[in-house]
């Protein structure tokens, strides 16, 4: 698990970016280097159509613009941060190269730098970094990590411990406390699938035994004991928005395997709706940031 390189995604529209705030009192406490990207947008309006020269000559000055943009931005900070803008009608294209580019390990945002929805719900499907999607400035006090009660597969098991070794990570680093949350089905969800024979009560009492154990396991695998587990019924965003009210946590870590097209239409993507319904600044993992403490 590396964070020794951060970049914060910053926006024309916003001077005041709460995304790069918060990437600078990362970096401080982390001792990591700190870049600056700005990708500005030139989606053209609907209908409009530049010729080659046209268009070279737009980004040129768009570049420019941005570049100057940036130079102010950063006028008042004392330390060496790095800075780069690129003008693109592809604005997740943008990111995501310049996320490899720079071998950034860590990518500050919120959701006002997108030009669209369209655009935001794209990037949360294609993740090219572990991502902090922040919405206030203030550092963690109490964090909530989100692990999955029920791992589809292998690839969803490797999400669990990724999230869990961000999680230890960051409350020794911060030195705040850990909570752990799951969502449990309903019996009425499992039930069909076991049956006739097995009554509903009998179902969920089953079930949540097992699954509480299986958790319990899993803590224990990462040094954690289970007295910091809460297991609540329900769809992911409501358990995880009822249990930041119980714990007053403000940061929540939690793993996506961003589903796209056909896949994300029928089966969602529980990023997206955590994302848009729960108010506390998140941190995205993927399976391939699974690595060993």
């Amino acid at each position: 698990m590396t964070m020794e390189h951060l970049l914060a995604i910053v926006d024309q529209r916003h001077a005041d970016s709460p995304a790069f705030r918060s990437a600078v009192q990362w970096s401080r406490i982390l001792g990591a280097r700190l870049s600056v990207f700005l990708p500005a947008d030139l989606t053209s309006p609907e209908g409009l159509t530049l010729g080659s020269g046209l268009l070279a000559s737009v980004e040129h000055t768009a570049e420019l613009d941005a570049e100057h943009w940036l130079e102010d931005f950063l006028a008042r900070e004392s330390a060496s941060i790095g800075r780069h803008a690129v003008a693109s009608r592809h604005w997740v294209q943008a990111v995501c190269h310049e996320v490899e580019r720079m071998g950034a390990d860590m990518i500050f945002i919120s959701r006002e730098s997108a030009p669209n929805s369209a655009a935001w719900k794209k990037l949360l499907r294609q993740l090219p970094a572990p991502t902090c999607i922040v919405r206030d400035t203030t550092t963690p006090q109490s964090i909530l990590a989100a692990v999955s009660a029920i791992p589809e597969d292998a690839v969803h098991q490797v999400l669990n411990d990724t999230v869990l070794n961000y999680a230890v990570r960051l409350r020794d680093l911060w030195q705040v406390e850990l909570k752990v949350a799951s969502a449990l089905p309903s019996a009425m969800e499992i039930a069909p699938m076991m049956g006739e024979t097995y009554a509903v009560s009998y179902v969920q009492e089953e079930m949540e035994t097992s699954l509480r154990e299986a958790l319990r396991l899993l803590l224990e695998k990462h040094g954690l004991k289970d007295d910091i587990l809460c297991l609540r019924m329900g769809v992911v965003e409501a358990v995880l928005a009822q249990e930041l009210e119980t714990v007053h946590a403000n940061w929540v870590i939690m793993g996506t395997v961003g589903r796209r097209a056909l896949t994300a239409f029928f089966s969602g993507n529980s990023a997206e709706q955590v994302e848009r319904h729960v108010p506390a600044n998140l941190l995205l993992l993927r399976p391939q940031d699974f690595s060993e403490l």
